[in-house]
């Protein structure tokens, strides 16, 4: 299983790997429960591929957030449960990922130790540890950028007033506003 594979809803508990797209969403089954739901145009969908933490330095994807927490576990370092104190589970972030204490929320911190929790068993470490550090190839920077095609636009011709007709009167009249007597 890959993160690109797997989405958050907000409001609804819990990760789901997508199995199928319907016509006006995607169709998910619930990681753990096996329970299978489709979802509306109306449900805020986040994929974890494109989720990032607010470290010290720069943000780290959550790929490297999710390698970085498996590489302490190797080293008999135990992840936090969920329902561990908040200031035990931040002191161990803040080691594990130098986590940005003033930005990153207390609701964060549970979600993404109960992410991990719910992801250890079936996500292949090494193979996302792989993609973490994959660095653009070299002469990436050379190559052009996708540019949007230069749109002309060109002047439409005036308009002959004296070639439309109406249907009320003669071709060429005018139309006038008279206002209604007040009697």
């Amino acid at each position: 299983m890959e993160l690109k594979d797997i989405v958050s809803i907000a409001g609804v508990s819990g990760l789901h790997k997508i199995i199928g797209r319907s016509k006006t969403g995607l169709i998910l089954e619930t990681i753990g429960t096996g329970k299978r739901f489709a979802t509306s145009v109306q449900d805020k969908v986040s994929v974890l591929e494109d989720i990032s933490m607010f470290t010290e330095g720069d943000d780290m994807k959550l790929a490297e957030v999710l390698v970085n927490l498996n590489e302490k576990e190797k080293n008999n370092e135990a992840v936090p449960d969920v329902k561990a104190d908040l200031k035990t589970v931040r002191e161990f972030l803040s080691g594990a990922i130098k986590i940005d204490n003033e930005r990153v929320y207390d609701s964060d911190i549970k979600k993404l130790i109960s992410w991990y929790h719910l992801l250890k068993a079936d996500i292949d470490f090494e193979k996302l540890k792989a993609a973490a550090t994959e660095e653009p190839a070299e002469g990436a920077e050379d190559l052009p950028k996708h540019t949007e095609a230069k749109k002309t636009v060109t002047p439409k011709a005036p308009k002959n007033m004296a070639s439309k007709h109406s249907s009320k009167g003669s071709a060429g009249s005018q139309m006038t506003y008279r206002p209604k007597s007040g009697t």
